[in-house]
């Protein structure tokens, strides 16, 4: 199928449908009016769409994601069927839906949001996430769900990953309806999971037992041209017993006391700390020795970032690094991986915290493939197996490292947990039996996950469409079909896609401090989202 949407006003540059419209003042009613079949004589219904969201949507668009933005929405601090949050932000979408027109109901006690509109069979869905990945306020500038403008981008957590998409794929639905547009096809749903950053239980429940799937679904959480592949997730913990404290230390050696890093399995540290005692030294030999190992390891990688400071008789090491999303860790700058590197000149005496750091140290520094562990492996068109280690805590006695990745289709899942099995032996190896994976648990608390590849139909109507839209839009006519590491629930529902909201050569700001997102790229995801939607679900049937 092909786009019959080919409107040149497409290809105009954001910045100038912003000029203060005057046909996008008053009421909805009122500027729908000025968009009409009368108002724009010999222009296409599709035309007068295009037009319409081209010139007054992206006010709409902005205003409503800050509104969904200041829900302070975190599944991984209480999950969607307990959160206050998730559930009044659940009440605003309903009266949003109601005040247009628009079907809504909640299922499974707030684990997903689901707006409709029109009747029959679901023809197309559109797939979001509402929650978002912690937001803690010292690493941002500004308070992350009090969003705002700054030079032509948008601000606060969830304005990328997922509200702002989600505002995008609204307003062009309730814009479409002031026209008096109607879906020709089936029924056009708007599927809002809320625990796609912790738990997605509920949306996997909702994908189960909600039938029949639309024919076709599109999620906007990813990347573009259009994301026909997703990497296997996988969630990997170990642990160690950080011991007893000997009675008698051993002469010249400092006790690790705590370590941290990371905030959650799917970011890259930014920032890892490790608290010591002299053990066997003088308070001034220890803060010394720390210095004297954070000078080595500066000289072996010059990009080190390092603190050291006494507090006490403790010394505290902190690596500062830059904080990514998982999915893209070579595109950031992972601080454990220093942190263990000075670790590893250090004088440690034997415990949990030193076997860790030693294990990060063997088998994760430098490598984001696998290649240490002996789990490294590639496919054509997935790429490699990413590895990035983000949590590191001491909780009850015990020494916890959260390990992500992101398996591309060519091992099946059998021979993966094979190779995981084997990686977990050495790691046991290497630390005199100290570390060991962690068994049972939710995945990220304990225990393992893995995931299983997704792969669409890189030649059938959904991607071909999106494609074509995508390729006019950005005036990019070698566009062609990706794979992306992350996510999505887009592989919760078969042969789904992801389109946007992220363009190439852009960097991807959604699980990192001080999200934000350019008015420019909402724009041209709120402008592609509605062509899709005119396309698949408004225009009627070909005979």
């Amino acid at each position: 199928m092909r786009s019959r949407l080919l409107v040149p006003l497409c290809l105009l540059l954001p910045s100038l449908a912003l000029a203060g419209d005057a046909r996008c003042k008053g009421t909805a009613q009122a500027r729908a009016a000025r968009f009409s079949e009368k108002a724009l004589k010999g222009k296409s219904p599709a035309e007068r769409y295009a037009e319409y969201v081209r010139a007054c949507a992206l006010d709409e668009v902005v205003d409503l994601t800050k509104s969904l933005v200041r829900f302070k929405t975190v599944s991984s601090e209480q999950p969607a069927a307990k959160s206050p949050e998730i559930a009044a932000m659940g009440r605003f979408l309903e009266k949003w839906a109601r005040g247009r027109g628009l079907g809504f109901r909640a299922v499974g006690g707030n684990e997903v949001f689901e707006l409709s509109w029109g009747e029959g069979e679901p023809r197309l869905g559109f797939v979001f996430h509402g929650d978002v990945v912690p937001a803690p306020a010292h690493e941002w500038k500004k308070p992350p769900f009090e969003p705002y403008v700054e030079k032509g981008r948008l601000h606060g957590r969830g304005v990328e990953d997922d509200k702002g998409p989600l505002a995008s794929a609204l307003v062009a639905l309730a814009m479409a309806k002031e026209l008096g547009l109607s879906p020709r096809q089936g029924k056009v749903l708007v599927i809002v999971g809320n625990g796609e950053e912790s738990d997605w239980t509920g949306m996997q429940q909702y994908a189960e037992t909600q039938k029949p799937h639309p024919t076709h679904v599109i999620s906007v959480d990813s990347d573009y041209p259009v994301i026909a592949a997703q990497c296997g997730f996988v969630a990997w913990q170990l642990e160690a017993e950080l011991g007893a404290v000997p009675e008698k230390p051993t002469e010249g050696q400092l006790r690790a006391v705590d370590v941290t890093a990371g905030e959650f399995l799917t970011q890259v540290p930014g920032a890892a700390t490790l608290k010591l005692e002299p053990a066997g030294l003088a308070p001034e030999k220890a803060l010394a020795a720390v210095r004297e190992a954070v000078a080595a390891v500066g000289k072996e990688r010059p990009s080190l970032r390092a603190e050291v400071k006494q507090e006490g008789n403790r010394v505290i090491l902190t690596t500062h690094g830059k904080a990514v999303h998982a999915s893209v860790a070579e595109e950031g700058a992972n601080a454990l991986w220093d942190l263990a590197a000075v670790a590893a000149k250090l004088p440690l005496e034997p415990n949990g915290i030193e076997a860790m750091l030693k294990a990060v140290t063997l088998r994760f520094d430098g490598d984001h493939w696998g290649e240490k562990l002996g789990v490294a492996y590639q496919d054509e068109l997935m790429g490699r197996l990413l590895v990035a280690p983000t949590v590191l805590r001491v909780k009850d006695g015990k020494v916890g490292l959260g390990i992500n990745m992101r398996r591309p289709r060519g091992k099946d899942a059998a021979v993966f947990n094979a190779s995981l099995d084997a990686a977990a032996e050495r790691l046991s190896q290497d630390t005199g039996g100290r570390v060991k994976e962690v068994k049972g648990g939710k995945p990220g608390e304990g225990g393992r996950y893995v995931g299983d590849p997704h792969v669409a139909d890189t030649s059938g109507p959904l991607v071909t469409t999106l494609l074509d839209i995508y390729k006019r839009h950005r005036n990019e006519p070698d566009a062609k079909p990706q794979s992306v590491r992350g996510g999505t629930y887009a592989r919760l529902f078969p042969r789904s896609v992801d389109f946007g909201p992220a363009f190439p050569g852009d960097l991807y700001t959604g699980h990192a401090p001080d999200e934000s997102i350019s008015l420019d790229n909402l724009d041209a995801t709120t402008r592609m989202v509605a062509e899709a939607l005119h396309t698949l679900a408004l225009t009627p049937p070909e005979k």
